[in-house]
């Protein structure tokens, strides 16, 4: 039996489109993994044992062994034991080094001691969440590796056919990893809103800087991207600045392509929500 516990940080409205996803992701720090402790299964040893053999007679996993090695780590360190479909047998999520930087997670489903590979994805699990028994979705967070100055957000359900997990991405952001500035409160309930200006500004921070160079980012000043007329979002947070000047920490839908925007949208299959600050001067709260 699986055991929950359930922290009520924020008190927030269902918005269009699962929108509410942003404030799961800004509970935690970028480099966040989520703690399986309390989930495994009672036969959580002997299953890591037959997993490690399974890998080892199908040379599998071989990247991801050899950098253990070289990091003088053992696999079994590095993989959870969790029934994931209920199905009574001990599923495995592999969390951990492999060819490149960064980390890799695979999700093997066992059947009668063999396990096959469902799922795998970049970097790091930040929440799991379940319906009943089965698990429902993963919040994935995706920091990049060498010089990528983004953090991407993602969100994958988790659908059944005959036991077999499907998962599917269905809500994606993405932020400048340390430039962003994060808001320390929260809107009770969050604004929906439309630009009024032919082209506004989307900003890194709460204030107007139009001089100070970024060399990793190659950008002067802190704006990350234009924002055009009629465009619309969600504010989540507000901020003001020594001038008066009331900013609004907002997420702008996915339909809009931004202006000299610093993510090269062609690279995302999934279009993905962007995050930032922006003036709340020249826009239109909406209804």
């Amino acid at each position: 039996m699986k055991q929950f516990i359930t922290v009520v940080i924020f008190s927030i409205p269902t918005l269009i489109m699962g929108q509410e996803y942003l404030l799961e992701f800004d509970r935690f720090n970028a480099v966040y993994n989520f703690d399986w402790r309390g989930l495994e299964a009672t036969d959580e040893y002997e299953v890591k044992r037959v997993f490690v053999e399974f890998v080892e007679s199908n040379e599998l996993l071989s990247s991801e062994r050899r950098m253990l090695e070289m990091m003088e780590k053992k696999l079994r360190f590095s993989i959870k034991a969790v029934d994931l479909n209920n199905d009574q047998q001990t599923d495995i999520i592999y969390q951990g080094p492999h060819g490149g930087e960064g980390s890799l997670i695979h999700i093997f489903i066992q059947s009668n001691a063999t396990f096959e590979k469902v799922f795998t994805v970049r970097q790091g699990i930040v929440k799991v969440s379940w319906k009943g028994e089965l698990l429902d979705r993963l919040y994935i967070c995706d920091w990049g590796c060498c010089d990528d100055p983004t953090l991407t957000n993602s969100v994958y359900q988790v659908s059944y056919s005959d036991n077999r997990l499907h998962f599917q991405l269905i809500w994606e952001s993405v932020e400048l990893e340390e430039f962003l500035t994060k808001p320390k409160t929260y809107f009770d309930k969050p604004k929906r809103f439309e630009i009024l200006n032919v082209e506004y500004k989307l900003r890194a921070n709460p204030f107007i800087d139009n001089t100070t160079e970024n060399h990793h980012l190659k950008i002067t000043g802190n704006t990350i991207g234009i924002l055009k007329k009629g465009f619309q979002g969600t504010a989540y947070a507000s901020s003001e600045d020594e001038t008066g000047r009331t900013w609004w920490y907002v997420l702008v839908d996915r339909k809009y392509e931004l202006k000299d925007a610093y993510i090269n949208y062609p690279y995302h299959e999934f279009k993905p929500y962007l995050i930032g600050w922006i003036s709340s001067r020249y826009v239109k709260e909406l209804k």
